[in-house]
């Protein structure tokens, strides 16, 4: 069980909502939804509210917000603890080499995207750094791009994963505007306008997506998918789906 912010019990198709109360954390706390941002963790470009403006599938950010050349440089010089800086890099390097292309003949992949420290002609760049909870700039635009990261419980591949996906460019699976056949948590948004249609399908399985009790304070449901046993929320490596809306934004060839 997790400590979150409570939540007004309603009925979508294929979701329930609960309210919660208060109950004893299970396992610490879930810094995702603590990052101080949007739904969480989500840093938005100043003056952007997808829930407003008509801008997301699969769930990628609308416009002009892939990094030029898809290189994202970082600046990782604040992490101090080499630990944590090695699990960072691995998971940079995970969602690197899950999103490559292999090379027939040879043992090299071709990279589709590239993390790489920032150097002093990079005007943009992510800044990563300690913080509160986990949460990390959306897409590419200038002006200080950053990821926060709470130590201990940023601290595992599969969280920062997820932080570098919204990085690239991409919102929580359960915000596509197809979602109420699938569930609800907690806007929606609209294709062409907000997001990018990708035409994929929508992913349970996702590193995007949100787990059942997301934003629960009683450790009960607040999510409830409409196929049944079906789990929701993993944080262990990118899905195939996710894998394949990385590779179609920026435009990588199979």
């Amino acid at each position: 069980m997790f400590v979150y912010i409570c939540i007004i019990s309603i009925f979508f198709i294929g979701f329930t909502f609960n309210i919660p109360v208060l109950s004893p954390a299970e396992d610490g706390i879930n810094h995702e939804l603590l990052g101080g941002g949007f739904e969480g963790d989500m840093i938005l470009p100043d003056g952007f509210d997808p829930t407003r403006t008509p801008n997301t599938k699969g769930v990628a950010i609308y416009g002009p917000r892939r990094w030029p050349n898809n290189i994202i440089p970082y600046d990782i010089s604040l992490i101090t603890n080499a630990a944590h800086r090695t699990v960072i890099q691995e998971a940079m390097n995970k969602v690197m080499r899950d999103t490559s292309t292999p090379i027939a003949g040879s043992t090299q992949r071709k990279q589709c995207i590239t993390f790489r420290p920032k150097t002093s002609s990079d005007k943009v760049f992510v800044k990563i750094q300690y913080g509160t909870g986990c949460s990390a700039s959306v897409g590419y635009s200038t002006g200080e791009k950053k990821m926060t990261l709470a130590n201990p419980g940023c601290f595992y591949s599969g969280t920062i994963q997820h932080e570098f996906m919204h990085v690239l460019g991409f919102y929580h699976e359960q915000s596509r505007p197809d979602r109420d056949s699938y569930g609800h948590n907690f806007n929606k948004y609209t294709w062409g306008s907000t997001v990018l249609n990708q035409n994929s399908p929508y992913d349970y399985g996702s590193i995007m997506h949100y787990g059942a009790n997301g934003f629960s304070s009683n450790g009960k449901p607040t999510i409830t998918p409409k196929q049944p046993n079906t789990k929701i929320g993993q944080r262990e490596k990118l899905s195939a789906t996710d894998i394949n809306e990385i590779r179609a934004y920026y435009g990588c060839s199979s």
